[in-house]
């Protein structure tokens, strides 16, 4: 599987990639927030875990903390930074491309880049793909340009 063809899976397949726990929290939030993948980030960005003191606690700032980590994600699949190139080439290399292990990938990478667990911030990957709906990388990518010119 290559990260396009990840970018491009069902919601559900998504939301499956995770673990049994993050399944069901974001699930839950998806129900509470009428399936809005971005509001449902939010939330669980500004939960309060012990290991996410960057990023929870305030839900004031988590559409800030949200784009952190879009931008970050830009980073990772737009290749317009070199912060992810070993990741990226690494993901390329391997032959034995899972979701979850494209999960595991992208969110050691940011996580690590934003100072929190990956774990933590998987299940916000997830949701902010699945927002990013069926757009080939390339024209998000672009899309992103676009928004930051502005």
């Amino acid at each position: 599987m290559t990260i396009e063809d990840f970018t491009q899976l069902e919601p559900t397949e998504l939301i499956g990639s995770l673990d049994n726990y993050q399944q069901e929290i974001v699930r839950t939030l998806l129900k509470a927030t009428d399936n809005n993948y971005l509001e449902s980030a939010d939330k669980w960005l500004s939960a309060s875990p012990s290991n996410t003191a960057k990023f929870g606690g305030d839900s004031s700032h988590s559409t800030i903390y949200r784009e952190k980590v879009v931008e970050e994600i830009e980073k990772f699949l737009c290749g317009n930074d070199n912060t992810y190139e070993e990741e990226r080439k690494k993901l390329n290399e391997q032959s034995d491309k899972s979701q979850k292990y494209i999960i595991g990938v992208l969110s050691t990478a940011i996580g690590s880049q934003l100072g929190v667990a990956g774990v933590f911030i998987a299940p916000v990957i997830v949701l902010i793909i699945i927002s990013m709906g069926k757009i080939c990388i390339n024209a998000w990518c672009e899309m992103r340009k676009e928004i930051k010119a502005k």
